[in-house]
């Protein structure tokens, strides 16, 4: 497990590089004005949505290629759309209510934020996060004006953060399973170059151990030097063995005439 997270650490800090140079170069700043519900929204999902778009595609980019960043970018995007769509359904609901109880609504002095836009979907995000920001607004109207209780508020709410939310798991589960199969790819790469590499190193040891043998001879084993010395020693015993036959009939050759004039 240590290799694997070692390995995964070490390929994705050139991702977290070109990440932050390419977000310093191309970026947008928006403002946007939210309660102190909205901004606890804004603070949990904006930035979760903004890097994992951001990632989706880059992952895309280097890996399945445009199309699926297409694909996938527009489930989020169809997603958004959805959670826009539940939004002013709500919006509409709030102001008949604000228009059946006669209330006003004045315009809120919320502080102002900076919103890093570095990514299409965190734009559209964020501007998900206004229309959001002003239902919030028209349901604090109605629970001012006793039209709406506590639970009712907060259950709108809670609808509210979920909806938000959903966007950013999507986006992050999107982007994970992209990383995860770039990885998976990368990975199965490595180790196809690998063997490969050990397959060739395997055959250079053995054209190396055959050039070997051609070049330099291996010396005879000691059996068969010993077997050759008992070979030329059993040669020289022969060669000697013959010599003194030799001798010994040239010496009964020489003695047979003088024995042959004693006799006579």
């Amino acid at each position: 497990m240590a290799e694997i997270n070692q390995g995964r650490s070490s390929r994705d800090n050139p991702v977290r590089k070109h990440f932050i140079s390419e977000c310093r170069d191309s970026r947008i700043v928006v403002q946007a004005k939210f309660s102190p519900n909205m901004l606890r929204i804004y603070r949990r999902h904006f930035d979760g949505v903004s890097r994992a778009a951001y990632l989706l595609r880059f992952y895309c980019r280097i890996g399945p290629g445009e199309i699926v960043a297409r694909e996938l970018t527009g489930e989020i995007t169809s997603l958004i759309d959805q959670v826009n769509a539940n939004v002013q359904k709500k919006i509409e609901v709030a102001d008949k209510m604000l228009k059946k109880e006669g209330i006003r609504t004045t315009s809120p002095h919320f502080e102002t934020i900076n919103a890093t836009i570095i990514d299409p979907i965190a734009n559209q995000f964020l501007k998900t996060l206004i229309v959001a920001q002003s239902l919030d607004e028209k349901l604090s109207a109605l629970w001012l004006a006793c039209a709406i209780n506590d639970e009712q508020k907060s259950n709108a709410f809670s609808e509210i953060d979920k909806d938000l939310r959903s966007i950013q798991m999507k986006t992050r589960a999107l982007f994970v399973g992209v990383r995860t199969r770039v990885q998976e790819q990368n990975l199965a790469r490595q180790q196809s170059r690998l063997e490969a590499q050990r397959e060739l190193d395997g055959l250079n040891e053995i054209d190396d151990s055959d050039l070997a043998v051609i070049e330099n001879q291996e010396p005879i084993p000691d059996k068969s030097r010993k077997s050759i010395q008992t070979t030329k020693q059993d040669d020289q015993g022969l060669d000697t063995h013959a010599a003194a036959q030799i001798d010994g009939q040239a010496h009964e050759t020489s003695e047979s005439p003088t024995a042959e004039k004693q006799t006579a």
